[in-house]
């Protein structure tokens, strides 16, 4: 056996990562964020629908929106990764902001939404807009500097450091 080489380690076996341009997305915070915001969105707040449940959903939206969007562009543009990031965070911000303070903007993206959602078998939601909502902004540059640290792993964000 090579000096330094493990006997456990899978010689030749690829290793289980998540490919290079959605880096941002697939990691643990992003992922919980989703499955709170399902579990939250389909069960806690029929349960309790409180302002904790409201709240949450803001939170775990605000914080995984910027990075999914990022993910996608990265499918579809050979865009800078610090782009993307930043691109997922205004077309978050440009959504989440207007649909907090507006009810027709919240109507609106329903009805946007709709088509798409019934799809995927989600029907009968709704986006009450409220102003306080917007407390949950942070989490967008909370995404913003998970994506950073997160590329920051990776070769392409290094290349465009330099």
């Amino acid at each position: 056996m090579a000096a330094g080489r493990r006997p456990w380690h899978n010689a030749g076996m690829p290793q289980c990562t998540p490919p290079q341009r959605f880096r941002e997305f697939i990691a643990p915070l992003p992922l919980i964020a989703v499955g709170v915001l399902l579990l939250n969105d389909h069960l806690l707040k029929a349960t309790f629908h409180n302002t904790v449940t409201g709240k949450l959903s803001d939170l775990a939206g605000c914080f995984f929106l910027p990075l999914y969007v990022s993910a996608l562009l990265s499918a579809v543009t050979p865009s800078r990764a610090r782009l993307r990031l930043l691109a997922g965070v205004g077309i978050t911000c440009a959504i989440f902001i207007p649909v907090s303070v507006s009810r027709f903007a919240a109507d609106t993206l329903c009805a946007f939404l709709a088509p798409i959602g019934a799809l995927i078998g989600l029907t009968g939601y709704r986006i009450a807009a409220d102003p306080t909502d917007l407390l949950a902004l942070p989490m967008v540059a909370a995404a913003y500097f998970f994506g950073c640290r997160r590329l920051n792993r990776s070769e392409e964000f290094r290349h465009e450091a330099a």
